[in-house]
Parts: structure tokens; C-alpha cells; sequence
């Protein structure tokens, strides 16, 4: 029964609803359309004024009046509106500089390099190049993680990607190099030291006329000198900074890291003698090779005459020789 009573009850509710429902069949009604709406994060993105050069003038006039957030989002409503406006690329560079004002640097870098991206040929190059350089030398040197009485730590690596766009930019631009010559220094500073001469590498190949020839030069002798420090034993790690080292202070004896350089090719030189003098000794006391020991001592003494272990590779020398001559 109250099955029955559920289903009249029904019937009354779908009569009732077939009345006030439109029938969109019937002549001159309106069919449904969805109507697009501009999704909440824009709204606060509509320019103020009609037309892109009053638009622009208008985000300048709030800038001036230190009208700084509101200026800002006029700058960006300009740029999505007018993309394609000769105005968008001076407000997009006006844009960044706002950012580069507040010191919200990351933000300026990434709204300059839009400016490349975009509107390549249609802003001052070098003036914003300038800018990305700047940026990125500030934030090498500025530390993260400050709080209170805590200092922070340094984190260079975090702007090569930066100078890598700002290369990418201007390749020719007369302060590549020194973009160039930066990454070198911030591998050093990391201690990825090949990464350092390859750096330097690249530096010594696309600018070797540039000012900075000799800092780049000193900065690979210099990471070679750690990578032989790295491994003690590897003759070839030494043999090449050794080489370079030996280079740079012929070509820049005056150059204001020569004495330190030339305190590494010491150091390294005495370290080469090492790996000599053991493979000798090696032939001598643990092969028991006579002949290949005395062939080692000697070609040591003729390399290194001067080196902490050269009076006793002529002593052996000495021995060995007598022992053969006797034929013992």
C-alpha cells in the first residue's frame, strides 16, 4: 500500500515540474549556453584603461605614486591583454625593474628574461644583460638559510643556470666573458673541479683576447692543481697540471697568483718525483727486476735531478750497477 502512495506521490511531482520547466522545443525559446567565465586569479588582471599606451601611462603614474602592488599588477595586465602591442616588451622590462626595485630578484631575473623569450630586437639588450649579471652576482654571493644569530651557508651553484641563460642571450655581448669566467669561479667554489676546467676550457676557446685570458688560465691551473691533489697517485692527473701550471707562469710571470702557482708546480713536481721514485723501487725491492729498477732510478734522476729522493736513486744506481758489473 504505501508502495502504491509512493509512486501517485510521484507522478504529482513530475506533473508539477513539466510546468514550470520551459520546453526548449517551443518556439523562441532560448537554449541553455554555458557562459565562459574569466577565472578568479585573472580578475585582478583587467587594464584599467582601453587602449595599451594609455595603459601604460596609467601602471607608470602608479608607480611614481609608490602605488607599488597595484602598479605592478597594471604592468602584467598590459602584457596578457596587448601581448603583441609595442608597448608589452617596455612594460614587461618597467615590470621587471619593479621587481628588481623590491629586491625580489629571482622574480626580476626570470621577468627580464621573458623580454629575450619574447620580444627579442624590441628592448635595450645590453641594458637588461647588464641587469641579469647584476642579479646574478648578488645572489652568488648572498647566503641562504639566514635566521637570528645564525649566518646562513653560501650556495653559488644556484645562479649557473642564470649565467648560462645570460650567455645563451648575448653571446657577443663584451661581458660574456666575465659571465663565463663566473662559472668557472663558482665550480671552484664547489669544488667540482672538473667541472671548473671544462669551464675554463670554454672560456679559453670563445675569448682568448678577452681581459680576463689570465684569470681564466690561473682558474683551470688551479682546479688541475686540486684534481692531482685528489688522486696522489695518478702520474697523468699530475703530469697535466704540471704542464699548465708551467705555462701560466711563462706566459703571466707577473700576474698576481704566480707565486702561488708557482708554490703548486713545486709541490706537484716533488709529487711526480714520488710515483717515479716507487715505481722504481718497486722494480727494486718487490719485482726484484735489476735491470728495470736500474732503467726506473735512472730515467727518475734524469727527469728529477733536484728532488728529495734523487740522492738515493743514485746511490741504488750505484749498488745495482756494481751488483750487475760483478754478476751477482
Amino acid at each position: 500500500m504505501q508502495l502504491i502512495r509512493f509512486q501517485h506521490f510521484g507522478r504529482w511531482v513530475c506533473l508539477a515540474l513539466s510546468l514550470y520547466i520551459p520546453n526548449q522545443d517551443a518556439a523562441g525559446a532560448r537554449p541553455y549556453v554555458e557562459e565562459a567565465r574569466t577565472p578568479h586569479r585573472f580578475r585582478l588582471l583587467r587594464p584599467a584603461e582601453r587602449s595599451p599606451d594609455l595603459q601604460l601611462e596609467h601602471a607608470r603614474d602608479l608607480r611614481e605614486d609608490q602605488k607599488i602592488n597595484r602598479a605592478t599588477r597594471q604592468y602584467r595586465a598590459l602584457v596578457r591583454y596587448w601581448p603583441h602591442k609595442p608597448e608589452a616588451p617596455a612594460a614587461q622590462k618597467e615590470l621587471g625593474d619593479l621587481y628588481l626595485d623590491q629586491g625580489k630578484m629571482t622574480k626580476a631575473f626570470d621577468t627580464y628574461q621573458a623580454l629575450f623569450d619574447s620580444y627579442a630586437g624590441l628592448f635595450p639588450h645590453e641594458e637588461v644583460l647588464e641587469k641579469q649579471l647584476s642579479i646574478a652576482t648578488n645572489l652568488m654571493d648572498r647566503r641562504k638559510g639566514q635566521f637570528f644569530i645564525f649566518p646562513g651557508f653560501e650556495a653559488p651553484e644556484r645562479v649557473l643556470p642564470m649565467l648560462e641563460k645570460i650567455l645563451e642571450n648575448g653571446p657577443r655581448w663584451e661581458r660574456a666573458p666575465d659571465a663565463q669566467w663566473t662559472i668557472g669561479r663558482i665550480y671552484e667554489r664547489t669544488m667540482q673541479y672538473e667541472m671548473a676546467v671544462f669551464a675554463y676550457d670554454r672560456f679559453l676557446a670563445r675569448y682568448p683576447r678577452s681581459e680576463r685570458l689570465a684569470d681564466a688560465t690561473a682558474g683551470k691551473a688551479r682546479a688541475l692543481y686540486q684534481l692531482a691533489r685528489e688522486a696522489p697517485n695518478d702520474a697523468d692527473a699530475a703530469e697535466t697540471a704540471v704542464v699548465t701550471l708551467a705555462m701560466f707562469i711563462v706566459d703571466f710571470p707577473d700576474h698576481e697568483e704566480a707565486d702561488t702557482l708557482r708554490g703548486y708546480l713545486s709541490e706537484l713536481q716533488e709529487q711526480r718525483a714520488r710515483i717515479a721514485f716507487n715505481k722504481a723501487d718497486y722494480y727494486d725491492r718487490i719485482a726484484r727486476d735489476p735491470k728495470a729498477a736500474l732503467t726506473a732510478y735512472e730515467l727518475f734522476v734524469e727527469q728529477f735531478p733536484t728532488s728529495t729522493w734523487t740522492e738515493q736513486a743514485r746511490e741504488r744506481i750505484n749498488e745495482l750497477t756494481s751488483h750487475m758489473e760483478n754478476g751477482s
